[in-house]
């Protein structure tokens, strides 16, 4: 068990992150040999591993699915853009390099130049990073960050309705909030006190079917717990290709109707409001979500009995043409 204590410093510096590249690549190196955590990921494992590049298997030998792993891969700060977050894991500190991997079992040879801090290695590390993340991150990087923007309105509507204490008591079935300290299901027994350093949580589509606590080993920034996403948005990676299968439901859009629920979904939004949005009943704006949903243009999922649509980047780039028009009033029935 994992027992996080928090001070009154670190509710006030707890905040809920955006999609991270790198974080998200490394955490998904870890989710790909293994058959068991979400099965919703299985299509993403078929098809990410018949066009693996060869250099990725560096990152699977310094990434196993469980133990110790090379937590220097996760360098890259929050607000990071890829090239900066490579940068980063690149100039690792030597003796941290070294320290991490010294602690990986079954080390394989061909990692013994970057063990030992050579710096080809660390650029060719850096080039696999960039290798992999062409091949199995980037064709669903929409997706992913849909959905993770989507489940950080879930949890921003939790902090306006009840604050970080409400957050953090809810934030996954294997964490409980009990009086100051978060306990995190663990197979390692571990007490954290934050210091006032505030805690990052991450939701994350990768990171597993539990929560996942990385703290800062640098003193460069708070600690980090990244939690897995509703399993609702899982089906998305596991339905379709990379860009397929959408044609059909995009010809729908047309008309004010859909128009405004796009718009609507800004900034995240219940089929209730979206009802009250249209002057329509909570079905009918359903039917409506359904459709700009099969045409990846908004995600669904549930924060408790409430269905919450968000806006995808391909629907922020479509409500911006220019034959979409300004918003208009909307008649009921249209």
């Amino acid at each position: 068990m994992l027992h996080v204590h928090f001070t009154g410093n670190d509710l006030a510096r707890t905040r809920i992150s955006g999609a991270h590249p790198l974080w998200e690549t490394v955490l998904s190196v870890r989710a790909l040999p293994t058959r068991s955590g979400r099965r919703a990921l299985d299509g993403w494992r078929s098809r990410t591993r018949v066009r693996l590049p060869r250099s990725s298997r560096i990152l699977l030998a310094l990434c196993p699915h469980e133990g110790p792993f090379a937590e220097f891969l996760m360098r890259g700060e929050e607000g990071q853009n890829w090239d900066e977050s490579i940068e980063a894991v690149v100039s690792v500190p030597k003796e941290r390099l070294v320290r991490e991997l010294a602690a990986l079992s079954q080390l394989p040879a061909y990692a013994e130049p970057l063990a030992a801090g050579d710096p080809r290695a660390l650029r060719e590390l850096g080039g696999a990073l960039r290798d992999y993340r062409r091949a199995a991150i980037a064709p669903y990087w929409d997706r992913i960050q849909s959905r993770i923007d989507v489940e950080r309105s879930f949890r921003l509507r939790t902090v306006a309705e009840g604050g970080v204490e409400l957050l953090l008591s809810t934030l996954s079935t294997d964490a409980r909030w009990d009086a100051g300290v978060l306990e995190v299901r663990s197979p390692e027994t571990r007490t954290v006190r934050l210091e006032g350093r505030g805690l990052v949580l991450a939701p994350s589509v990768f990171c597993g079917r539990r929560p996942f606590f990385l703290e800062d080993r640098e003193g460069r920034g708070p600690a980090v717990l990244f939690f897995p996403t509703s399993t609702e948005f899982g089906a998305e990676l596991h339905d379709h290709g990379p860009g397929g299968g959408r044609s059909e439901a995009l010809s729908a859009l047309l008309g004010a109707t859909r128009a405004a629920v796009l718009r609507g979904a800004v900034g995240g939004t219940t089929t209730t409001e979206l009802a009250r949005l249209l002057g329509v009943t909570p079905s009918t704006a359903s039917e409506h979500a359904k459709v700009l949903r099969e045409a990846g243009l908004i995600v669904t999922g549930r924060t408790g009995r409430k269905a919450v649509h968000a806006i995808t980047p391909l629907g922020v780039a479509l409500s911006r043409l220019p034959s979409l028009g300004p918003p208009e009033p909307v008649r009921p029935g249209l």
